[in-house]
Order: structure tokens, then C-alpha cells, then sequence
């Protein structure tokens, strides 16, 4: 599973439990084995998942601006290690109940043994915040809400960007506008970032400034192509 050097990592342990994510990411791909990782354990977890991202993170490969903005806003912290440990490997290959394969197919889903938390899942309500994706010419090709009450790594802009790659595999449009309701925070930011090809010739717009204090380490912050627009016209998103 781990001979592939070309195959990025990601795990983290907590409660006896090793959760571990992989991928063999394509460039501008709003995906990596971190933010897989963070995001599969927020989608199957989410009464704990507050308590398990509290764990340190260990990677094999050097973070991405999306891995470095999620982990600012959904986790804690991370090390950057130059190869997967052997204890990790023979964890990972020998022990399907004390290991969590978190990726796009679950190859061990041990609930069981995985929780040891406070039960019960968070009660947030999703914020109304919307992201909407136009391109060189206007025309509307993408659009996100979100949908962060149960899983906190889906905002608009992340779901936005999800579904952009899915449908095309390609980075963002050239010449292309991303709409939002509010400043993209630090994950939102770094995955705007990855998607991009050239951000030169993109311009992201907002309608609220973030006031929290964790939009300084955003990405785009102090970017050019960054704009605050208070007042945006209701044929823009046409």
C-alpha cells in the first residue's frame, strides 16, 4: 500500500485509533491525503471529530495551501515527515480494527472502536453563505452553498470547487470570477489558490469582510485579485 513513493500521506492517531488517508493528487485538484483525511473524519464523525483534530497530523509530503488552510480552520496542528514510519505501515496493512482508512471508498469503517467521545453530534445550523463561479464571459458555470452544520469542512466555496473538478477535472475558468457572500476564510482561500492555474487573469469578489481572527492567514490576503465589493449587481450572478 505505502511502496508508491508518488502516493501522499496522511494520518493522525488518537484514542488508540489510527485514522490515514492517501492520494496521488493531480495539480490544481481541490483535494490532498490531509484535507481527505480531515474532511472523511468530519463526514463519519461528526460528535467527535472536534476531539480527534485536536491530534497532532503527520504527513509525507510538503502541504499544499488548501492542506495548510484547513488545518487552520478544521484541525490543530501537523509535521511534515519524510516518509511514512514502518510502525505506521504494519499498523495500516496488519490491523483493520484499529486503523481507518479515510479516502473516496471506506475500506474499513470501525465506528466501534473509533468514537470514545462525548456521543451525540454537534448542533450547528448551516450559515447562509453561497459562492458562485462565472466565466470569461459572464456566464454562470458553478455555484456553492453552505453546508458546514454537520461536516465543518464543507463551505460554499470548498462545495463550489468540489464540484467544479468533478465535472471537469480542470483548473478554474481563465478570465473567471468566484462570487462569495462572505471573505473566503483560510481553507476556502488556500483551495481558490490550488484550483488556480495563473491568478493573474481570476478576480475573487466578496461581499462581507470576515472579522474573524483567523482570515490573516489566508492565502489571499493582500492579493490583487482579491476585491471587496459591498454592492455587486444582481445580473452579475445571472
Amino acid at each position: 500500500m505505502w511502496a508508491d513513493s508518488a502516493m501522499d500521506a496522511a494520518w493522525l492517531e488518537w484514542n488508540g485509533q489510527l485514522y490515514y488517508s492517501e492520494l496521488r493528487r493531480a495539480v490544481h485538484e481541490p483535494h490532498s491525503a490531509v484535507t481527505q483525511l480531515i474532511s472523511g473524519i468530519w463526514r463519519l464523525f461528526p460528535g467527535s471529530a472536534h476531539f480527534i483534530l485536536r491530534a497532532r497530523i503527520y504527513l509525507n509530503y510538503d502541504p499544499t495551501e488548501l492542506c495548510r488552510g484547513m488545518m487552520i480552520v478544521c484541525a490543530k496542528r501537523y509535521t511534515r515527515l519524510p516518509a511514512v514510519p514502518s510502525t505506521v505501515q504494519s499498523r495500516v496493512s496488519g490491523s483493520a480494527n484499529k486503523s481507518i482508512l479515510i479516502g473516496p471508498e471506506l475500506r474499513h469503517e470501525s465506528r466501534q472502536n473509533s468514537a470514545g467521545s462525548p456521543s451525540g453530534e454537534r448542533a450547528l445550523q448551516n450559515r447562509s453563505i453561497e459562492a458562485w463561479l462565472l466565466d470569461a464571459d459572464g456566464r454562470l458555470v458553478g455555484w456553492g452553498v453552505n453546508t458546514s452544520g454537520r461536516n465543518r469542512t464543507c463551505h460554499a466555496e470548498i462545495n463550489l470547487l468540489r464540484s467544479w473538478w468533478h465535472r471537469n477535472r480542470s483548473p478554474l475558468p481563465v478570465g473567471g470570477r468566484l462570487i462569495c457572500t462572505l471573505e473566503p476564510c483560510p481553507m476556502c482561500a488556500g483551495a481558490i489558490v490550488q484550483c488556480l492555474e495563473n491568478q493573474s487573469n481570476f478576480r475573487v469578489e466578496y461581499m462581507s469582510p470576515d472579522t474573524g481572527s483567523l482570515i490573516r492567514r489566508s492565502a489571499l490576503k493582500d492579493s490583487p485579485i482579491l476585491h471587496h465589493c459591498k454592492i455587486l449587481e444582481h445580473s452579475s450572478v445571472n
